[in-house]
């Protein structure tokens, strides 16, 4: 009993859980998303309905919007209303820790050594690390991997075709999570095609045995596609994904950005493609499975990307799983008892009392969390803000002001994209300039707030004249030769520092010094 309790894998999910409790206390909470999720759940759970119009802004107030991840905000805020910042950091440790104990506990029950175990699990934590944040895509990337690695059982026939029915289900509630649910649609699209196409040319390898089986899979796949539009705006949601993607992001948001081989992140996702390309090239001249190319679709989109880095990580992972064992690559793991053969299941079900340890933990520090008992990592207190990354520093300042905002006229400031999200949890009565909601602001704004931030930022003046705001909360420039709006607000005389912090600036507009 003792050792079924205190198996690999629990020993692996409490590991990568105080990990990610202890060196995550800040990082996990760096995305400037994670508090204007927090804010939408709560706007959203307390008027009983989805939101429809922009609340937070001045610039785009009142505006039609899409809460396009409405189900998994109102989650985290009702997980913050409970715990707080504490709560969303042990639900992000905790379900991370769980997608990638699965992945390990997938390996180990295939029949590969704790080594290469431990290898490829670095490997992906270390490429998908940089998205490990508290907001919905952490649940993007776990249903992804359960989607792939239903769709590689079905090709390898450990399950039938009919189980891919589950997947409608699934993405009825994943569409409603996060936008993420396009990757799994589109997953399932590749293998269904290969699959089809291979049965009607009567070549290749396919699980579609018979018509009725090919009809089903046709049918199964569309009303997947179908599922995103069970949600509260109906084709609203998928317009605003789409919106999302018309948008050149890669020059505005960090992590939309192509991958960057000067990088640690580039090289390990380079490691891992390569690694999964030579996999692959092990089972030829064998006949080659749909499931098995998919990564490579997505190795080609984490380059473009590097948000979608940890989704091709988990992807290379669970086609490793299925693909090694058999391809010339076998012989030599199992000569040096890297691998050991598993029976004709390849990969057997998993022990559920490994998980009573880890439930046992993660309760109690939940329940430790909601009673305010202080104590490290497990209880209160816990999470903290970088404050070089957030201006907590300048909370008082921000929330006097806040304190002093009309309700009927809410005041205005001006800030950097990735601030928003820190003034509309923070300041709630304020109304911010931008933040990183891209489908509202659109890329002509966009596009306008990135020129006047690295090469005019003299048009924040042109922009107060137009909308009349008062401060202007902006990102601290420690480069006093480049353009930034820091710079052009300490040399103007009509602009007052009235706060700083590491990361941040606080200015105040004196109109007086203006007419002078």
């Amino acid at each position: 009993m003792w050792r079924r309790l205190l198996s690999a894998e629990t020993g692996i999910f409490l590991g990568l859980w105080l990990g990610l409790m202890l060196f995550g206390r800040s990082t996990l909470l760096r995305d400037p998303g994670t508090f204007w999720h927090v804010e939408v759940g709560r706007e959203i759970l307390d008027s009983g309905s989805v939101l429809r119009s922009d609340p937070f802004s001045f610039t785009r107030g009142a505006r039609p919007w899409t809460a396009h991840q409405w189900l998994a905000e109102c989650g985290m805020a009702a997980v913050h209303g409970l715990s707080g910042f504490d709560g969303l950091l042990l639900a992000t440790a905790t379900l991370l820790a769980a997608v990638y104990t699965w992945l390990a506990s997938r390996m180990l029950r295939a029949g590969f050594h704790p080594l290469p175990v431990g290898v490829v699990l670095a490997a992906v934590l270390l490429a998908g690390s940089h998205q490990f944040h508290a907001r919905p895509l952490i649940v993007s990337i776990g249903l992804l991997g359960l989607t792939f690695a239903w769709l590689i059982d079905v090709d390898a026939g450990r399950r039938p075709l009919r189980w891919l029915w589950w997947l409608v289900p699934v993405n009825v509630v994943w569409a409603n999570l996060h936008a993420g649910v396009l990757a799994g649609i589109g997953t399932l699209g590749l293998c269904a095609a290969w699959w089809l196409f291979a049965w009607l040319l009567g070549k290749g390898h396919t699980p579609v045995r018979c018509r009725r089986e090919a009809i089903e899979l046709a049918v199964l796949t569309l009303l997947s596609v179908l599922a995103v539009l069970v949600n509260p705006y109906g084709l609203d949601l998928p317009r605003a994904w789409l919106a999302t993607l018309a948008i050149p992001l890669p020059g505005l948001i960090e992590e939309h950005a192509p991958l960057d081989l000067r990088d640690p992140l580039g090289w390990t996702t380079l490691l891992l493609g390569f690694g999964y390309l030579a996999a692959l090239i092990g089972v030829f001249p064998g006949r080659l499975r749909a499931s098995w190319l998919v990564p490579l679709v997505w190795f080609v989109l984490a380059c473009q990307r590097v948000r979608n880095v940890p989704l091709f990580a988990i992807m290379a992972a669970i086609g490793c799983v299925d693909l090694l064992p058999r391809s010339r690559w076998a012989g030599w793991l199992k000569r040096r008892e890297m691998l050991q053969p598993t029976g004709a299941e390849g990969v057997p079900r998993p022990d559920a009392r490994a998980t009573i340890l880890p439930l046992i933990v993660v309760v109690a520090a939940a329940v430790l969390q909601i009673a305010g008992v202080s104590a490290p990592v497990v209880g209160r207190g816990w999470a903290r803000f970088d404050p070089v990354r957030w201006p907590v520093g300048l909370l008082a300042e921000l929330q006097e002001i806040d304190r002093k905002s009309p309700e009927d006229a809410p005041t205005r400031i001006f800030n950097d994209l990735s601030l928003g999200g820190f003034v509309i949890h923070h300041a709630p009565k304020l109304r911010v300039f931008i933040d990183d909601r891209c489908a509202l602001y659109g890329a002509e704004f966009l596009q306008a707030y990135e020129r006047a931030r690295r090469e005019d930022p003299a048009q924040l003046d042109r922009w107060q004249a137009e909308y009349g705001f008062r401060y202007a909360l902006v990102e601290r420039n420690a480069d006093e030769e480049a353009a930034s709006f820091d710079r052009h607000l300490r040399s103007s005389a009509r602009w007052t520092r009235i706060g700083e912090s590491p990361g941040a600036v606080l200015y105040r507009f004196d109109p007086t010094a203006a007419e002078e």
